[in-house]
């Protein structure tokens, strides 16, 4: 074997090592892109659980579903509490869409994103709230919302106690076992022995 032979040799060595070293660095990149989207998809549930918390406190869960409905005898407590929370709301609508106009949050959860939006427009006081806020938010995020608003039908505001009334009855209808019945069941099953 000749000198030219193994320099050969050593060249096809070199050639394997750098495709092996770019198969590995795809793989590497499509895991971390991976990686990425699941943290975006991590804050934003993060985002949404702790609006959905701050509600918990009766004070605000009172001032944000007086705000939803459009109640005109919000006091100026409730409406300052739920401006606050329409606020953070649009905000982390804001950062869903841009994420996902950046192609880091996939259609699955950006379509689920936009059905959410759609209903949160089917309430008076959501509707009020970006009119309020709107200036506040600019690009293709505000136009967006505008053109969900634009869409959306004034008639289609949903009572969510009501609802819920209708969605228990059916499920009484249709076989559930019955609202009373749980109870029952549940106080029986604490009584002492």
């Amino acid at each position: 074997m000749t000198l030219s032979d193994l320099s050969s040799i050593g060249s096809l060595v070199s050639g394997l090592a750098v495709l092996a070293s770019l198969v590995y660095l795809g793989r590497q990149v499509k895991q971390a892109e991976k990686n990425q989207q699941a943290t975006i998809r991590q804050g934003r549930i993060y985002r949404a659980v702790a609006l959905m918390m701050g509600k918990l406190d009766p004070l605000v869960a009172e001032a944000v579903s007086r705000g939803t409905a459009g109640d005109v005898d919000i006091s100026a407590t409730q409406l300052s509490q739920f401006t606050a929370y329409a606020e953070a709301y649009f905000l982390h609508a804001e950062d869903t869409y841009y994420q996902h106009s950046a192609g880091l949050l996939d259609d699955d959860a950006y379509e689920t994103f936009v059905a959410y939006q759609n209903f949160a427009f089917t309430q008076p006081g959501f509707r009020a709230q970006w009119k309020r806020q709107r200036a506040g938010f600019g690009g293709g995020f505000a136009e967006f919302m505008d053109k969900l608003l634009s869409a959306m039908r004034r008639d289609a505001s949903v009572d969510a106690l009501a609802q819920w009334k209708a969605d228990l009855a059916e499920d009484d209808r249709v076989g559930g076992i019955p609202a009373d019945t749980v109870r029952s069941r549940i106080s029986e099953s604490h009584q002492p022995e």
